[in-house]
């Protein structure tokens, strides 16, 4: 067998592989070709699901002790190329959506593992099939839940002859292999596809395995499941096969490193989550075996995927939290660590059940998604907050258009409730703007339109999926899609918010800062001197600039006076993107962190008043900006502990930098358990780390072909240095580090 260091460098080759797109490339417009007499979209979906399925490689890398990975060695031909060519055609013409062919994927769900393996496909297909066999006519719906339900028939009966598929091409892999060991493996894999996915899992090798093939087969047509919380629906199974003699704790610890390297393979660098902890959806304690050996996982394996997070509860072990802090020690910049009470709050309050909010999952980087239940939009869409000083500084409206509707952003405008139908710049002067409380009052006016334009389009966006788009084979194993008849799409699942997200709030906050500071208590500017150097980027101001950045009160320091501002910014736009709900009945929530987003946002965004160059990233999590926070980490915590986090199960992140010697010294290690629990006591959301050495990260930059694997946290997830783009590797350098709490 080969040793983990060989599998792991195996499995990052083969998650960057280019081919492994191709087949299906092909296949997907091959698929929709070959069902172009389909009228309805939810049976040309899962016909175009069934033909992926029933016509994909399936192939086994040397190592594999759990199958599910894409095909490395196809090459389309000419004549498949052309008819990739053709499809492409009728779909762009037929604009996209419209066509049918699109997936109702979010990308940030989990299904119903436990229903899968407790009845396994063919279980669900009963189901299915003992709905549609009861549909009255009399059923104003009858129709739709008809289509609906053959719908799902047909890609879970698809998916069961896709594992059939799998056992007979691993005994034939058997057949060919010189290798007894080897052999034996394959034999032992093709005797569980004989059973799983069809039929329920009977052990733990069978769970990790069907639950593993799924979500493989659901990101093969392009509707990414994650793995949520392994380390509850899988102890059953462990415990079980453990009493019984079935499996050793190293061979069950093998099994959750192959799949970590699956998810590798899979998904490359793009966070796909796994959480521990917490409770249960009963609320019992979740800390057993399992929880332990994911997490140590993070370290045997040492590649960035899966997202791995804790849910964290005052009972959390301190071995465990330890442990956490020893391998976050090391560099691997995992787990992020979650509060619960804080998560269920959220999600009380935005209408889940108590038992549903229990059952969470953070949705590849910080965003809260309750398990087997929800079709959300999560980081839909970001919004660029510091637009709104370029709107007023500069005395100018842009027309923005959603869907059918234009309107205008900017000041003056008064919002868009008196006439979202026009657009035409309207006359405004900052002369008119002659206090603090003008100022702020017509900032949130403008800050409102943006929002709304925005959000605007994910309404837009929720209703283009609801009428051209199905996901039948998720929708399946999503609550209560069966039971209403209805594809997660239309909104059959009980949640399905919206999480539009604002990198650069933390920018907001601190410019209206200086702005307060600097225009209206020490008045050594007007607002349109502060326009002009933004609108120049400093040029010839650089001491004014660095007296904004030096002398001007900031976010994240423990400052009463700019808590205050973002504490009333903070609730205001809570307040704002509350009033929208999409046509499927999904209400809206923000979120704060930015996965690579600030850095894109920062390119297109003029000098902000905090004293932000031109084209730097924006402000990338809820905390200090980078090197602004000068009163230490403890000082942070207590000024983001006075906003009201729970309204933030969009997603929060927050990062903290701690250099090497200081953490990995026993007493350093201690000192930051001890601080994680003093910051879970004051209610703050979400907490993760860097820990390496500037120099280290100057290095890289400078040298990228000595750190190809060189992990650092970015803004709710973790990306390799090298991988990231040139403004935010400066803003990750930029962020303080911290020697002590």
């Amino acid at each position: 067998m080969m040793t983990n260091a060989e599998i792991k460098n195996t499995a990052f080759e083969n998650g960057r592989n280019g081919r492994k797109w191709e087949e299906r490339h092909y296949l997907y417009h091959k698929g929709f070709l070959e069902t172009r007499g389909e009228l309805f979209h939810n049976l040309r979906r899962a016909k175009m699901d069934a033909y992926m399925f029933d016509h994909y490689t399936v192939e086994v890398s040397d190592f594999d002790l759990l199958v599910g990975r894409y095909s490395l060695n196809y090459t389309m031909t000419d004549e498949e190329r052309g008819e990739v060519a053709d499809a492409q055609y009728i779909i762009h013409a037929a604009g996209d959506f419209i066509a049918g062919a699109k997936t109702a994927s979010t990308g940030h769900r989990v299904i119903d593992y436990e229903l899968l393996l407790q009845e396994g496909v063919e279980g669900v297909l009963a189901r299915v099939q003992e709905k549609r066999a009861a549909l009255q006519i009399h059923d104003p719906m009858m129709h739709e839940k008809n289509i609906t339900y053959q719908s799902m028939e047909i890609s879970l009966s698809a998916l069961i002859r896709f594992g059939k598929r799998t056992s007979e091409t691993l005994a034939a892999y058997a057949a060919q292999t010189e290798n007894e060991e080897r052999r034996t493996q394959l034999l032992v894999l093709s005797d569980i596809f004989t059973r799983i996915p069809a039929k329920p899992a009977q052990t733990f090798y069978e769970a990790i395995q069907s639950m593993w093939f799924v979500q493989f087969a659901l990101a093969l047509i392009d509707d990414i499941t994650l793995t949520g919380h392994p380390d509850r629906y899988l102890y059953p199974y462990y415990q079980a096969d453990l009493a019984a003699g079935r499996i050793t704790r190293e061979f069950a610890m093998q099994l959750i490193e192959q799949l970590y390297f699956k998810h590798y393979e899979l998904y490359d660098s793009w966070p796909a989550s796994l959480m521990v902890g917490g409770v249960d959806r009963g609320g019992k304690p979740v800390w057993n075996e399992l929880t332990y050996m994911c997490i140590e996982a993070i370290r045997t394996t040492g590649l960035i995927n899966p997202s791995v997070s804790v849910c964290y509860t005052e009972d959390m072990p301190e071995d465990l939290l330890r442990l956490c802090m020893e391998i976050i020690a090391q560099g691997y910049t995992r787990p992020a660590i979650f509060n619960d009470r804080v998560v269920q709050r959220g999600l009380r309050d935005a209408g889940v059940s108590e038992e549903d909010a229990r059952d969470y999952i953070h949705s590849t980087c910080v965003e809260i998604t309750p398990i087997a239940a929800a079709n959300i939009l999560v980081a839909t869409p970001y919004v660029n907050l510091c637009k709104a000083f370029e709107y007023i500084l500069y005395e100018k409206a842009k027309p923005y258009t959603v869907g059918l509707l234009t309107h205008n952003i900017g000041p003056g405008w008064g919002g868009v409730e008196q006439n979202p139908y026009l657009a035409h710049d309207v006359d405004f002067s900052l002369d008119d703007l002659d206090t603090w409380e003008k100022f702020l009052s017509l900032f949130k006016t403008v800050i409102a339109e943006i929002i709304a334009s925005h959000v605007g389009g994910v309404l837009w966006l929720t209703e283009l999926r609801r009428r051209y788009s199905a996901s039948p084979l998720a929708s399946a194993f999503l609550n209560d899609c069966i039971a209403r008849g209805q594809d997660a799409a239309v909104g059959g699942t009980r949640y399905n918010f919206n999480y539009p997200n604002f990198p650069g709030i933390i920018n907001v906050i601190d410019s209206l800062s200086s702005i307060r500071q600097l225009v209206y208590e020490e008045k050594r500017l007007t607002l349109r001197e502060l326009g002009r150097m933004c609108r120049s980027d400093f040029a010839d101001d650089e001491a004014m600039r660095q007296y904004i950045i030096n002398r001007t009160a900031k976010f994240g320091n423990d400052d009463a006076s700019v808590d205050t501002l973002a504490v009333d910014i903070y609730n205001f736009i809570d307040g704002e993107v509350k009033k929208y709900t999409s046509s499927i009945g999904g209400t809206t929530h923000p979120s704060y962190f930015a996965y690579v987003v600030h850095g894109q946002m920062g390119y297109i965004t003029d000098a902000t008043p905090d004293g932000r160059h031109a084209g730097h990233a924006l402000s990338e999590h809820l905390g200090a900006v980078g090197g602004m926070d000068k009163n230490g980490p403890t000082a942070v915590m207590h000024s983001i502990a006075k906003l009201d986090q729970s309204k933030g199960i969009g997603g929060i992140a927050t990062n903290y930098r701690f250099a090497k010697n200081f953490i990995t010294a026993p007493n350093g290690n201690a000192a930051v358990c001890s601080f994680i629990r003093t910051f879970m006591e004051n209610d703050c959301f979400e907490i993760q780390f860097n820990v390496i050495d500037k120099k280290d990260l100057l290095d890289a930059r400078e040298h990228p072909e000595n750190y190809r694997t060189l992990l650092v946290r970015v803004a709710g997830y973790s990306d390799y240095f090298v991988n990231l783009a040139e403004n935010v590797k400066d803003e990750v350098i930029a962020r303080t580090e911290n020697g002590g709490v």
